[in-house]
């Protein structure tokens, strides 16, 4: 996970972290969206319950005043005939705002009188305790109450129609359609019903209140309430707002700090690629310390170019004063040569010739590797080996002796570069071989080798010769002499010296720049 976060850029890297700094707030915001959205709907839930309570009270109380009135009628009158039953029926009915239907029934349930809307149902008592008895007649859509505890036994019975029980309750008009229902048991009754559901967002609280001592129930339900506009965004906002600060503190940090330091990041790297004068963009940022940085990263480019001018001047002067260093040595090698040259026809004695011609030869090879390694100086590679043992053998065959100057020398040479540490010991060691071979044998060839080694950094240097073998050369004078000489510049190589004294080949491994280094 740390190495994912860590591949990301910066500017995403500074979201998530706003993201997660701002999402406590935004969280704690939510909640307080959604516990304010649950206080609302508590509200609208009690006011459900007063309306709901308020209208079982007055129904209770249209049916507990009807009952007083029956009860008081009775007690005024003493025994009631039929006539004095109806006038009081009907002066109890009419003082009633509503519509309400009376009757009276003997002990034995047989009608003594009744209203003119009485539906024609057979009295029951009430059962014993209950002084008002009420029920739900839910084929005629009707509540009935049955009054008991008469002077002469009688049952007086109430009737309060659907339209009555409407007309009582306490509902406000200005909400919408309520649904009420009044329930006995299984027994309902349904006065109004409330309007269909808005959607899968509506709300609808449905409440219960207890009607005359709870012998039934009231339901109501609150019209359904679609959540508004203004609670969506209240629950939503905090959401919007923590998205928008993280949105905002991301492109607050990438157009003030991370595309000011990206376009200084460019112009760097282009200044590394090419080498030339830094050139910094426009940077529009607010931001002092970026442009501080900026102005710091020029006033630098601008020291390092100076100093850089004066290391090429000084590198440049170097390279000429070494390149007329081995000049002016090659030069005087050269007049060393022809100093010995010059002495060497002036000899009568053959053999203090030859000894000038072989020192005369020793010379020539130090000036070849000093010519070599001045051509070679411009492009910082080391000696070429290759046009070194060319020149060389081209300058042997030159000085050779008079009986071998028909020698042939062949040359099979890889490519390859040496340091002048190598090239010089290399150059003797070739032209003691080659001299050896002209000695003890001058109608014999020379064959020079230089192949790749075991590594990249070695080559594999041998000479091979029929004059070199060790019957033919063996007790030649010159043969310890040059067994000496080519063993100290073996150990001036670092390596060791390998003789095939049956085919007159020597052979070392030599160091050499791997290719991959040759600029």
């Amino acid at each position: 996970m740390s190495s994912l976060f860590g591949r990301l850029s910066t500017g995403m890297k500074m979201l998530l972290i706003l993201s997660a700094a701002l999402l406590p707030l935004g969280m704690i915001a939510i909640f307080a969206s959604i516990e304010s959205a649950k206080a609302n709907r508590l509200t609208r839930e009690a006011e459900v319950r007063l309306i709901a309570a308020e209208s079982a009270r007055r129904v209770t109380v249209a049916i507990s005043t009807a009952s007083s009135a029956l009860r008081s009628g009775f007690a005024a009158s003493g025994v009631v005939d039929t006539a004095d039953c109806r006038r009081m029926l009907g002066a109890i009915a009419a003082a009633k705002p509503y519509r309400i239907d009376l009757g009276i029934f003997d002990s034995a349930g047989r009608r003594i009188c009744v209203t003119g809307g009485f539906t024609p149902n057979v009295a029951m008592p009430p059962a014993a305790g209950i002084g008002t008895e009420v029920r739900v007649v839910e084929s005629e859509s009707l509540l009935r109450f049955s009054v008991g505890g008469l002077p002469g036994g009688e049952v007086a019975v109430g009737e309060l129609p659907r339209e009555t029980i409407v007309a009582l309750l306490a509902l406000p008009r200005e909400d919408g359609a309520y649904g009420a229902r009044l329930r006995e048991g299984d027994a309902v009754i349904t006065m109004s019903r409330s309007a269909r559901d808005t959607g899968p967002l509506a709300r609808k609280v449905l409440v219960a209140a207890p009607v005359a001592g709870g012998q039934m129930s009231l339901e109501l339900g609150s019209p359904p309430t679609p959540i508004r506009a203004i609670e969506v965004l209240m629950i939503l906002l905090p959401i919007l707002m923590w998205l928008a600060a993280a949105l905002i503190g991301w492109i607050v940090v990438d157009r003030l700090v991370l595309r000011p330091l990206g376009q200084l990041q460019r112009a760097i790297t282009a200044y590394g690629d090419a080498k030339g004068t830094l050139r910094l963009p426009t940077l529009t940022t607010p931001s002092r310390e970026i442009r501080a940085l900026a102005e710091a990263f020029s006033a630098v480019t601008r020291t390092l170019t100076a100093h850089e001018a004066e290391l090429e001047n000084g590198l440049a002067r170097q390279t000429k004063l070494t390149r007329e260093v081995h000049h002016r040595v090659k030069n005087n090698l050269q007049v060393v040569s022809s100093l010995i040259n010059l002495h060497a026809r002036g000899v009568a004695n053959p053999e203090v010739g030859a000894a000038y011609a072989s020192i005369q030869r020793r010379v020539d090879a130090l000036a070849v590797v000093h010519r070599n390694h001045y051509a070679e100086l411009e492009e910082n590679r080391g000696v070429g080996l290759r046009p070194l043992l060319g020149e060389l053998a081209s300058n042997l065959r030159a000085t050779a002796p008079p009986e071998a100057a028909s020698m042939a020398i062949t040359l099979e040479l890889l490519p390859a570069f040496a340091s002048q540490d190598v090239a010089v010991p290399v150059a003797f060691m070739v032209t003691e071989l080659v001299e050896l071979a002209m000695i003890c044998d001058p109608r014999g060839g020379v064959a020079i080798r230089l192949s790749a080694g075991d590594r990249p950094d070695r080559a594999e240097l041998s000479v091979v010769a029929p004059g070199l073998i060790d019957e033919t050369c063996r007790d030649h004078p010159s043969h310890g002499r040059s067994s000496r000489v080519l063993e100290g510049l073996s150990r001036q190589l670092r390596a060791p010296l390998d003789r095939d004294p049956a085919i007159g080949r020597y052979s070392i491994a030599i160091t050499i720049v791997p290719a991959d280094d040759v600029e």
